[in-house]
């Protein structure tokens, strides 16, 4: 019985989706859930619609996320370029860590143990470098 329900609501589901959306964009959907389907997340993620305004920050965001100390409380994102969308971007990809815009701290130095991620740029010298990325550069932790 649930489970004849769960597939109900789920054709509903499925219904609501393809009424809604554009019968000319459907077939461009059903070749890239076909490519990206096999890939790992992080592929599929940058394959899809959500990373499509700024690819590039989002491999700076992956790349940052593997990099990252397993002890890292938060993250603050510093660099170009960081608005809203960014900003939702970030939260979305480095979950469940903190994350905030360098410009929303209310004090000069980030938390205790916070990294800052830093896009677009690489810093001059390799002091407090935690890695340097093909997009910038983790920097911290903050002591």
């Amino acid at each position: 019985m649930r489970r004849a329900a769960a597939g109900a609501v789920a054709a509903l589901l499925l219904a609501l989706v393809l009424a809604s959306q554009s019968w000319r964009e459907l077939p461009r959907r059903i070749r890239s859930l076909r490519i990206f389907a096999p890939k790992e997340l992080a592929v599929r993620r940058l394959g899809g619609s959500g990373a499509a305004f700024d690819r590039q920050f989002f491999s700076f965001l992956e790349n940052a996320r593997r990099r990252l100390p397993a002890t890292t409380p938060g993250v603050v994102i510093r660099g170009a370029l960081v608005d809203d969308a960014h900003l939702f971007l970030a939260i979305y990809c480095l979950a469940p860590l903190d994350v905030v815009r360098a410009e929303e701290l209310s004090q000069f130095e980030p938390p205790h143990g916070w990294v800052i991620a830093e896009y677009g740029a690489h810093p001059m010298s390799g002091v407090g470098v935690l890695a340097q990325l093909p997009e910038g550069a983790l920097l911290g932790p903050v002591p």
